[in-house]
């Protein structure tokens, strides 16, 4: 039997709202698969293609939990705030994904400099309103977890940027002799620094420090450290905001009962 008008419009309202409940969690996928598509096919033929799809399939996700963020408080003000995000966010978004573009079609010294740019201050937006959202959480839930693990993440995503950044401008800034796979001077292209610097900076938001890439300026050093403290200061403050969270609302759910 044919469905009807209204089971057609039902399905999608459907998928969208369980898709708006698990929203934070579809970015948290969307960020392991960005980081997980490289190791998993390697560097040569079509991967560089699929890593950034996974990239752009990132940032879309970004927008749509942006968009549909909670308004709590004076309703006009915040309407103002959301589209001013939106605005924000799709500008910055549409830079980021020219680079990616422009990467492939005509690729130029311009676009390697600047890529890593653009990617910063998406990033770094898109960190801003999780930490927001992490905030505004009342209840410790599987999608409070899922915006904590995505801002560590994300954290070092940006840091990697930044290493990338610094390696434009001083190509002797690290010394990748302990790398038996790159030469001691660095990635022989520029779309193998991407996924390299960020290996160097989820290592080092991490503290593992293999020592297969080492900083040799002041600045790739002072960044290595200031990433390293960030990290744990991040995770020292999100266990006592998820018990402070815990905490609060079993004390709600006492009173209550």
């Amino acid at each position: 039997m044919p469905i009807s008008a209204a089971k057609q419009r039902r399905f999608p309202m459907k998928i969208r709202r369980r898709l708006a409940a698990r929203r934070h969690t579809a970015l948290l996928v969307a960020i392991v698969a960005a980081f997980a598509v490289r190791p998993l096919i390697g560097d040569r033929g079509i991967a560089p293609i699929v890593f950034s799809v996974a990239l752009i399939i990132l940032v879309l996700i970004a927008l749509y939990n942006i968009q549909i963020d909670e308004l709590v408080g004076e309703r006009d003000r915040l309407i103002r705030e959301r589209r001013f995000r939106i605005g924000c966010g799709w500008i910055l978004a549409f830079f980021a994904i020219v680079e990616r573009l422009l990467v492939f079609i005509a690729p130029s010294r311009f676009v390697v400099v600047t890529g890593p740019i653009c990617w910063f201050a998406l990033i770094a937006f898109i960190i801003w309103q999780e930490l927001r959202a992490v905030v505004r959480q009342q209840r410790v839930t599987g999608e409070t977890i899922s915006i904590a693990i995505s801002i560590y993440l994300l954290l070092g995503f940006a840091w990697g940027l930044l290493y990338i950044m610094l390696y434009q401008v001083q190509p002797g800034a690290f010394s990748f002799g302990g790398s038996p796979s790159l030469p001691a001077a660095g990635p022989a292209n520029h779309l193998m620094v991407f996924p390299i610097m960020m290996y160097y900076s989820l290592t080092t938001l991490s503290t593992i420090g293999f020592g297969d890439i080492v900083p040799l300026t002041l600045q790739a050093r002072y960044l290595s450290v200031a990433e390293g403290i960030t990290g744990q200061f991040y995770l020292a403050i999100l266990v006592a905001r998820l018990v402070a969270m815990q905490m609060s609302s079993q004390s709600s759910d006492r009173r209550a009962g």
